[in-house]
């Protein structure tokens, strides 16, 4: 034991009263002035302390893509608020916080605390455009699909979400108790594309307009050494669109159905002195009892679905030795299935045949089970490696069961100054019970066919990262990776693929007040696929790269200077033997650039000026005009290719 000149200067003071207890609670504090005690290096919380940021700007926008990027979907002008405040005051926490307040993407949060006591309540506003450069002639009128005049509606989801909540501490006999309970509701609106069957195939923009209700509270009891949680979770999902029907063709398209989950859990954790062992134990049910769509041919008008599942956890981690570190888990999910059987009329590819069949109840189960130690070999060398085996039964599916197991290992080297280094490889291997398409799927599906995620694999995996700091002010990073997957006994799919990838970085400190940094990162993911006549390969090439500085310490301290640069890049190259015309390649790219100047005015306010530009550009062989192809009615060429901008001037205060 290392002793402090202190503690050795009071261990010889008082050698002879050795055998006295000398505990913090059992010292004479009778003769201390504490009343003359001053803590320097203490300062008293503010009552009010914040900052508040009001921003004022212009966008150009050609494309309602942008605004994913610039949080504004038109031209023209736009504010938005930032900042924090916080209040302290007699016992009283309040802290409100606000994120691009009036801006396409924005949120706000406000929480009030006292003692053990917490409220608070946020806002989130999401949306995700994809475009406004849709036509189509169809309408939607109350369950209707009608005809008319051609218009543009808006593809994209806004999202907006409500959260309030409650928790609180106390102690009950002893023992640490605490608890809480929140109440989270989303709304989403807009349109998405969706393919329907008339007479030919139609693309249409259908509404999409729903409220999600999710209700979770928990409560916790805690000792010493261990822990144990009660928790519940619950959502209601209701949406207000209703299906597309049409008076010739019937019913085209179902919505999604409204629907009910519930999930109790019961979890917990004790601690020993060299060990941590914590489960949980979840039951749920999903219960979806809409009524269905009004097809001619269905005899049942609400479909009683309901579905119970069961998840299992466990963990156990070890401390053998001062080396030696294992770790166990265990994992269970199931997935019991109990809605309701009914006979449909069977159809073919030409007409009806006469014959029934029943709905088949999809029941899963999981069962995982890992294990991994950590050895230190040595100072600034440490080795981990482990074994995982999973699990997989789906009741009638072309393949109803498989097994992986998976092998890795991992070295970690810090000996030398300035690096670090990581080598991990890893092998995995896929397998199961016998391979046929079944009964329901045998007169559609070739029995030769393998789906990638059923179908037999090997897989070999590997990566190298390295660390290393030449100097105080340079910082460099790279990562290599490379995966490789062969599916020997599939005659028709996938049957091979490699993925190989790089990430290089740097951060240089260039002066007191200069600091540079710049990335690149490549991937390549190449996949074969065969069948008796024909063979594909499909190529997909992804390329980000950027950079930015920031430069402070002008005009006397008073004025900073920044940007950032990101140009991406992606790209996949489709190759079919049997086809004379090959389909057209996915492309995308795009360049983001955010220059930024900030100058302090005085100790409490700031000016500061934002400037955003965006260069986007994809095409998909998907994308075709109205009638670019004869018998196929889409929503038009949807591609993305604009330049958009964005000024904005900034204003803050600190209170």
């Amino acid at each position: 034991m290392k002793l402090t000149l202190i503690a050795l200067a009071v261990a010889c003071a008082t050698t002879p009263a050795m055998a006295v207890d000398f505990s913090l609670s059992n010292a004479n504090t009778s003769n201390i002035k504490a009343a003359q005690w001053q803590c320097k290096g203490c300062q008293t919380p503010e009552r009010l302390s914040g900052e508040l940021t009001v921003s004022v700007g212009f966008s150009q926008i050609d494309d309602i893509h942008a605004a994913n990027a610039l949080g504004q979907q038109d031209t023209g002008a736009v504010t938005a608020l930032n900042g924090w405040l916080n209040i302290n005051q007699e016992g009283w926490r309040i802290a409100s916080t606000a994120h691009n307040l009036g801006m396409r993407n924005g949120d706000a949060g406000l929480s009030i605390s006292k003692d053990n006591l917490k409220l608070y309540a946020n806002y989130e506003q999401r949306n995700y455009l994809k475009s406004d450069k849709a036509t189509t002639t169809y309408y939607f009128g109350d369950d209707q699909l009608t005809s008319g005049a051609v218009y543009s509606p808006v593809l994209g989801v806004e999202r907006n979400r409500v959260t309030l909540g409650a928790d609180a501490q106390t102690e009950w006999f002893g023992l640490d108790l605490s608890g809480d309970v929140a109440f989270h509701s989303e709304e989403k609106q807009g349109h998405k594309r969706v393919s329907v069957t008339t007479r030919r195939p139609l693309n249409l923009a259908q509404t999409i307009d729903s409220r999600t209700d999710e209700l979770l509270a928990s409560s916790s009891l805690s000792g010493s050494n261990w822990l144990t949680t009660l928790a519940y979770a619950g959502s209601f999902y209701n949406n207000h669109v209703q299906e597309v029907y049409h008076d010739t063709f019937g019913s085209l398209l179902a919505p999604d159905p409204d629907n009910e989950a519930h999930q109790v859990t019961l979890s917990g954790n004790i601690r020993g002195q060299q060990s941590v062992f914590d489960a949980s134990v979840a039951a749920g049910r999903i219960i979806q009892d809409d009524a269905l769509v009004n097809a001619q041919i269905s005899p049942i008008q609400n479909w009683d679905g309901q579905l119970n599942t069961l998840d299992i956890n466990a963990n156990y981690l070890l401390m053998a030795t001062d080396k030696l570190r294992l770790v166990f888990n265990g994992r269970y999910n199931e997935r019991d299935n109990q809605s309701s059987r009914f006979e449909f009329p069977q159809l073919d590819f030409n007409a009806k045949t006469g014959l029934a069949f029943t709905n088949v109840l999809l029941d899963t189960k999981a069962t995982k089970g890992s294990a991994k130690f950590q050895y230190r070999l040595a100072s600034g060398y440490r080795l981990d490696a482990g074994y995982q085996f999973d699990r997989n039964e789906r009741s009638f599916s072309d393949r109803e069961t498989t097994d992986e197991q998976q092998l890795w290992a991992k070295l970690k080297v810090s000996q030398w100054a300035g690096w670090k280094v990581e080598l991990k490889g890893g092998l995995s291997q896929r397998d199961g019970s016998h391979y046929q398409a079944n009964r329901l799927t045998s007169t559609e599906t070739n029995p030769l066919l393998r789906m990638f995620y059923l179908a037999d694999r090997d897989r070999v995996e590997t990566e190298l990262k390295l660390f290393h700091q030449p100097w105080s002010s340079v910082a460099v990073t790279m990562n290599l990776k490379y995966a490789k997957d062969d599916y020997d006994h599939t005659k028709i799919g996938l049957t091979d693929d490699q993925d190989y990838s790089y990430q290089l970085g740097l951060d240089y400190l260039a002066t007191k007040h200069l600091s540079l940094y710049s990335f690149v990162s490549q991937q390549w993911i190449d996949a074969n696929q065969s069948s008796n006549q024909w063979q594909a390969t499909i190529h997909d090439k992804f390329v980000s790269a950027g950079g930015g500085f920031e430069y402070s310490g002008l005009l006397q301290n008073t004025l900073s200077l920044g940007g950032d640069y990101t140009f991406s890049n992606s790209r996949s190259d489709a190759n079919v033997s049997a086809v004379t015309t090959p389909d057209d390649d996915d492309y995308q790219f795009s360049h983001s650039l955010s220059l930024y100047a900030k100058y302090r005015l005085s100790e409490r306010s700031q000016l500061g000026i934002n400037y955003q530009y965006e260069r986007y550009y994809d095409t998909d062989y998907a994308n075709v005009a109205v009638d670019a192809i004869n018998g196929l009615l889409t929503l038009g060429e949807l591609d993305h290719n604009y330049n958009a901008h964005q000024l904005m001037l900034n204003y803050s205060i600190s209170l």
